[in-house]
């Protein structure tokens, strides 16, 4: 038997915070969440005393180091340099999209 985590009001709250429309499906949800939600709380069953907190799992690094900045870059006044045209500060293009 599953605890009774979620209600019906919840799933017609979250139904209308996500614009779902599930009329006449709401008890559905409110078990398929209750499932959900108890399988997942499985690891509450966890004994995680002696385990260190994990933050950053795949050992990468940040591969832009300072000191592999580029040091050769456009400065503002240099990349308008190269613009067609600038409105306001930023760059102007032609329009995409037709109205």
């Amino acid at each position: 038997m599953t605890k009774k985590l979620i209600d019906i009001e919840q799933v017609k709250k979250v139904s209308k915070l996500t614009k779902l429309n599930i009329e006449g499906q709401e008890e559905v949800f409110v078990n398929l969440f209750n499932e959900t939600l108890n399988y997942v709380g499985i690891l509450d069953e966890l004994d995680t005393t002696n385990t260190p907190e994990t933050y950053q799992v795949t050992g990468l690094t940040n591969v832009f180091q300072k000191e592999d900045a580029p040091t050769n870059t456009l400065d503002r006044e240099g990349a308008e340099k190269n613009a067609k045209d600038i409105i306001n500060g930023l760059f102007a293009t032609k329009a995409v999209f037709e109205r």
